[in-house]
């Protein structure tokens, strides 16, 4: 629940923390020194002619909250975006349903396709209805992958993003002896949690 609202979040902690910004800079009244002087005067009797000359008004104190709020507010910002941004890592292990462009045709179209491999960043590939072997690595969003059979001694060549964690978009190029052609693709994750 929390993943999915994390952009709210964060932008409802950058607006709480603009707010208190501003609260915290805005002038604070001061007592006024006339008041103060005509007290002190009334006190002093009526047989009191000196004159009593104004204090002067002490200097106003410098706050630290605004830079206390400032320090606060910096870290808070960067775990957010830490959190929301940075932390966000794409798992491409699993098998996708993946459609090719009309440039290219397949017996069957969409296509399965299952990447294994021990971590996140990179592995192996393989399809459910064709021996093609390939290899795969994810970088943040970016994904590529590779699919080749030594019979036929052809190349595809995927590169793609992650539009979310369960869909994929991207361009391939297709490469044998005699083609070169190039198309776009989409992918989808099956049982998608």
């Amino acid at each position: 629940m929390i993943k999915k609202h994390q952009k709210w979040i964060a932008l409802l902690v950058v607006c709480t923390f603009a707010w208190l910004l501003q609260v915290s800079t805005m002038p604070v009244a001061a007592a006024d020194s006339s008041a103060q002087a005509g007290v002190a005067s009334a006190e002093q009797g009526p047989d009191f002619y000196e004159a009593v000359k104004p204090k002067p008004a002490p200097a106003p104190k410098k706050s630290i909250l605004p830079y206390v709020l400032i320090g606060v507010g910096v870290v808070v910002v960067a775990a957010v975006l830490f959190l929301v941004v940075l932390k966000t890592k794409y798992d491409i292990r699993g098998t996708w349903s993946l459609t090719r462009s009309s440039e290219f045709t397949w017996i069957t179209n969409p296509r399965n396709f299952v990447f294994a491999g021990e971590s996140r960043e990179s592995g192996t590939l393989s399809m459910t209805v064709a021996t093609d072997t390939g290899t795969w690595t994810v970088d943040g969003k970016t994904v590529s992958f590779t699919l080749t059979k030594d019979v036929n001694d052809f190349l595809w060549t995927f590169t793609g993003t992650f539009t979310d964690k369960n869909n994929l978009t991207g361009t391939v190029n297709y490469h044998d002896a005699s083609h070169d052609t190039n198309g776009t693709w989409t992918a989808i994750r099956i049982n998608a949690e």
